[in-house]
């Protein structure tokens, strides 16, 4: 059995970081609703049901995909998650039409789980003394990217196209990829004995 060590300081900042970034990809679309309803020439109604198409998508991904942090690495969980991530961002910035969008809106919500995967993670890896600590830090970071996704959104798309906000996203979620790739301690679960 391998004797957990805890976490350092970074890596619990990394961590709370990471939960921002992702979660914030569930709310980039609601102060985007009216410029995404004019540039496809469909009603609020309908983009709002696309906006809930991103809601469906995290339950979804809440019921099948975060179990598998008891099955799997939660290492390597959380990276195939933040790819998966990458590519439905990309997909909800290039989509040609609102049918795409939705599409690719489901798989935004479906990949955004993330958190979920890394706060059991982090409570994990947090040696016994620190572990409320831990689990404050990197539940603030998951709230402060609730809080601010909305506000970089509209502020966003106040400079660009709406569609600049989920390629920024992209960006954002693929810088995080290669840092948590180097950075993000081990799985120390010993599940092979």
């Amino acid at each position: 059995m391998i004797k957990k060590t805890g976490l350092t300081k970074g890596q619990v900042l990394l961590l709370a970081v990471a939960t921002g970034i992702v979660v914030a990809n569930l709310n980039y679309i609601q102060p985007l609703e009216a410029l995404i309803a004019h540039s496809y020439g469909v009603s609020r109604g309908t983009v709002g049901v696309v906006a809930m198409l991103t809601q469906l998508g995290y339950a979804f991904g809440l019921l099948l995909l975060v179990p598998l942090g008891d099955i799997f690495d939660r290492n390597h969980l959380i990276q195939v998650m933040l790819v998966l991530a990458v590519i439905a961002l990309l997909a909800a910035y290039s989509a040609r039409n609102i049918v795409w969008f939705g599409a690719a809106s489901l798989l935004v919500g479906i990949t955004s789980v993330a958190p979920q995967i890394i706060i059991p993670f982090s409570a994990y890896l947090a040696d016994g003394l620190h572990g409320g600590q831990v689990l404050g830090s990197v539940m603030s970071g998951l709230l402060t990217g609730i809080l601010l996704s909305r506000s970089v959104s509209g502020l966003l798309a106040g400079f660009w196209p709406w569609q600049s906000v989920y390629l920024v996203a992209a960006i954002a979620v693929a810088v995080l990829l290669l840092v948590l790739h180097w950075y993000l301690p081990q799985d120390r679960a010993d599940t092979k004995n």
